[in-house]
């Protein structure tokens, strides 16, 4: 099974578990990077806008071609309990190349719930699996046994196409 693992970081936590995931799966993996700084206060002001009303960023896309992969894992921190909108550019750009899916988001404390949905519904797709990974489970290190459950149940659910796993 080829594998591409897809993400957007700001803060370095959602790359953390991006490259974990890649290195226990053996995964090619990019990162997608913002066309407009997300610091100071027109950075923060075009954030809060863009995740409030679900709009999509500008992005410098992603030079692998996802319709060479049998599973694309796409990862992206919560903001504001919502997707960020890096990942939502990527996805409906790129989402009719994607022939299976999981879905990975960090947060604070909560919101994963939320993105998830979102990233369903733009893929139109089904995710094979799916992990929240918390703040703390950065901080503690708990992160790396649930990358590793989480690349599981991708192989696994990979393999029988039978919907989504949680992790």
């Amino acid at each position: 099974m080829k594998t591409l693992v897809i993400y957007y970081s700001l803060s370095g936590n959602t790359q953390t578990v991006a490259e974990a995931i890649a290195n226990t799966l053996k995964a090619d993996i990019n990162r997608l990077e913002d066309r407009h700084s997300r610091t100071g206060p027109l950075g923060m002001l075009l954030t809060i806008y863009q995740v409030l009303f679900s709009r999509p960023g500008k992005i410098r896309f992603a030079s692998t071609n996802p319709n060479e992969y049998d599973l694309l894992i796409l990862g992206a921190p919560i903001w504001i309990m919502k997707l960020a909108p890096p990942m939502r550019s990527y996805i409906l750009k790129e989402k009719n190349k994607f022939k299976q899916v999981a879905f990975f988001c960090t947060e604070g404390t909560s919101g994963a719930s939320n993105a998830f949905k979102a990233m369903e519904s733009l893929c139109a797709k089904k995710p094979v699996a799916t992990l929240e990974i918390t703040e703390a489970d950065i901080k503690s290190g708990l992160y790396r046994e649930k990358t590793h459950s989480f690349a599981n149940s991708c192989q696994q659910g990979n393999s029988d196409n039978k919907g989504a796993v949680a992790v």
